[in-house]
């Protein structure tokens, strides 16, 4: 049987987050507002939860209706059959999302909700389940355009850019979808040395060799919302997890470097929690000072913005980056995020790649550059190009 799913991302990786849920096997699927809605059955409801790099949460529709009258709203949550999902001495929450409603607020909409829910319970068993906005067991969502709701059931629980894999976090850390969108955006065969000269905990780099070890972005987390419901499968779950066939080798290198210790231990301390220091070498040195082992190789990076990690000039240090791009890594590509248009604008070389892509709240740039030795060669517009590597 088909269901209907709502796989919700950041703005900008739609386009991302669709092609995945194509590769997952997802039919039918429509591009909405930093979602994708998607249909298949329950295997790919866990298939998407478990692989997807690009998805932040998945959502199971259980319910679309229409409703004139407050009324009208609590009557169709009530026939809502939750018990087939939520034990009577179980917990849930309620989250909501409503426009242009006759709700004056969307808390109203969630405790309507809720007291459905909870009086369908009362009616049928004489007991109800309690509340927990902090740890439910069951989450449901509701969203509401005008007179139109639609009712989900919350899969993920904790966001799925979670992976489970940090336990040391960058005051200035990337997100897990932003940098896996990056590296795969970046064009990244995977048949070439990966570097990030300036790798804070690590994030880039693990989430690089997450996908060249063909690693789920889920293989770390101990937790998923469907866990507690109560048709939660065991055995297709398993049966899922099993899918995947993880390499156990691959014939590059990762590296990353890094000037300040304290930030090289905590990526190391992430890289060990995800079981990759086998693939993954760290050095102290600054990127000013980075040199690939061998060429071609890819370089993708975070370098400071100046929001919550400072520099002395940041201009003059975009500026020091371009340079130490075009002297130091010919015959390469690199691709850099930032928020700081007036500093990208020093880095004073001619972009192969450029996209708008958010890394929390912040909206970024996210440039791409052919590097040459010498004089600027005319860039190929489209980046993802074949690397042969040369052992030097």
């Amino acid at each position: 049987m088909k269901e209907v799913f709502l796989a919700k991302t950041f703005a900008g990786f739609e386009n991302l987050l669709q092609k995945e849920l194509h590769q997952l096997g997802a039919k039918n699927t429509a591009v909405l507002n930093r979602s994708v809605q998607f249909e298949g059955d329950f295997n790919l409801l866990y298939r998407v939860n478990y692989a997807s790099r690009f998805a932040s949460r998945v959502l199971w529709q259980m319910k679309h209706f229409t409703f004139a009258t407050n009324n009208d709203y609590y009557r169709e949550i009530f026939d809502f059959p939750a018990e087939k999902y939520l034990s009577r001495s179980g917990t849930f929450a309620v989250s909501c999302t409503a426009f242009e409603s006759i709700f004056k607020t969307p808390l109203f909409a969630s405790l309507l909700t809720k007291d459905a829910i909870c009086d369908r319970f009362r009616d049928k068993f004489g007991e109800r389940p309690d509340v927990d906005k902090e740890n439910p067991e069951v989450q449901f969502h509701i969203h509401i355009h005008k007179n139109c709701a639609i009712l989900y059931l919350d899969s993920s629980g904790e966001s799925l850019h979670k992976r489970g894999y940090k336990v040391s976090n960058h005051p200035a850390s990337i997100n897990e979808i932003t940098a896996a969108a990056m590296v795969t955006l970046s064009g990244w065969d995977r048949n070439s040395d990966f570097i990030d000269p300036m790798c804070g905990g690590g994030t880039i780099l693990i989430e690089a060799a997450m996908q060249a070890l063909n690693i789920p972005a889920g293989y770390y987390r101990e937790n998923y919302g469907f866990y507690k419901w109560l048709n939660f499968d065991k055995y297709l779950w398993k049966q899922t997890r099993n899918e995947f066939a993880i390499q156990d080798d691959i014939p590059i290198d990762l590296y990353g470097y890094d000037c300040i210790p304290r930030f090289l231990g905590m990526a190391k301390a992430n890289i060990e929690k995800a079981r990759l220091e086998d693939f993954i070498l760290l050095n102290k040195r600054d990127m000013r000072t980075v040199k690939p082992m061998h060429t071609p190789s890819m370089i993708v990076f975070n370098p400071p913005y100046g929001e919550r990690l400072e520099t002395e000039d940041n201009n003059l240090f975009y500026k020091e980056i371009g340079d130490a791009l075009k002297q130091n890594f010919s015959n390469c590509k690199a691709f850099l995020i930032s928020s700081n248009l007036d500093a990208l604008k020093h880095i004073g070389l001619k972009t192969c790649f450029k996209q708008n892509i958010f890394n929390g709240a912040l909206e970024c740039k996210y440039y791409g550059y052919d590097l040459f030795s010498g004089k600027f060669a005319p860039a190929n517009k489209t980046h993802h190009g074949n690397y042969k590597i040369d052992r030097k």
